[in-house]
């Protein structure tokens, strides 16, 4: 299994935030985490891969990732990719800043619910990367403190307005809560994490919130943007990927504890979900 470990960042505690700006030929920083938000601005660096949580993708040429989950481990590495001038931008922000009763007024809406989301890594796509690059090129060689503090909220408030960022880490392998979720579905997420292992229907979960389940398939669709099942097996399998990395367990009696009925079905929705078999990921980390 991957081994990782805590980073210290360059944060001093009367800091905002600190950008680190690199030229290299190679990725080679291991796998890691840190307390503190991030924003990652990697360019010409296609065929790396970019691992988050249980998340494994690889990236193109420009790839722009926050993270805002605690101690969320994450990593690039080099993949198939060939250049040997990769462009590498990382922005520690320092979380306090986006704490306390300014978060809660109308302003900040969309910048607080970018950060709630990313607490599992948000990807932003291609199109929004080309529209910010100079802005975070620009936040890199600012020599301004206040300046530069504008420029950072200007930027996060661009990429709040991006509305196909992609979440990467599941939500049950880094335990992310969404704080203003309607009161219904967080019943029904309560019940799932309680009960994920059992035979979970969707009529049980439907009852809890006194709907048809017609209705309620509906309604949860409409708030989460996943059919009560899928949310149900995705977090199943989140369960899973963070099992198959801190135990020795066999894949079998992961997939069983989990709720998964039979060794076959678990790979099948595993490999569909996470591009790999359990056993593969085990061995990728």
């Amino acid at each position: 299994m991957r081994e990782s470990f805590t980073e210290i960042t360059r944060l001093e505690p009367l800091d905002v935030f600190y950008v680190g700006e690199r030229h290299k030929t190679f990725f080679e920083y291991p796998a890691h985490s840190h307390e503190g938000y991030e924003l990652n601005f990697v360019e010409n660096a296609a065929g790396a891969t970019r691992t988050i949580g249980d998340s494994h993708e690889t990236i193109g040429n420009l790839d722009l990732v926050l993270m805002t989950g605690s101690k969320l481990v994450h990593v690039w590495e080099q993949g198939t990719c060939p250049e040997r001038d990769i462009y590498e931008i990382t922005i520690h922000i320092d979380p306090s800043t986006f704490q306390g009763p300014i978060m809660d007024k109308r302003a900040f809406a969309s910048i607080r619910r970018m950060i709630e989301r990313a607490q599992r890594g948000l990807a932003f796509p291609e199109a929004a990367i080309q529209i910010v690059r100079e802005d975070i090129i620009n936040l890199a060689h600012s020599n301004d403190s206040f300046a530069s503090v504008i420029r950072l909220f200007n930027l996060l408030y661009r990429l709040s307005l991006v509305e196909n960022a992609q979440e990467l880490s599941s939500s049950s392998f880094v335990d992310a809560r969404v704080g203003n979720e309607d009161d219904r579905v967080r019943v029904v997420k309560d019940y799932i994490e309680a009960h994920y292992m059992d035979a979970v229907t969707l009529k049980d979960m439907a009852d809890l919130v006194c709907m048809s389940e017609d209705s309620f398939s509906r309604f949860f669709k409409h708030k989460t943007g996943r059919t009560p099942n899928r949310y149900l097996i995705d977090y199943r399998l989140g369960i899973a990927a963070r099992i198959l990395l801190t135990t020795r367990l066999s894949v079998a009696e992961i997939g069983y504890s989990c709720g998964f009925n039979t060794l076959s079905h678990f790979n099948r929705l595993f490999r569909a979900s996470k591009g790999c078999t359990p056993s593969e990921f085990r061995e990728r980390f």
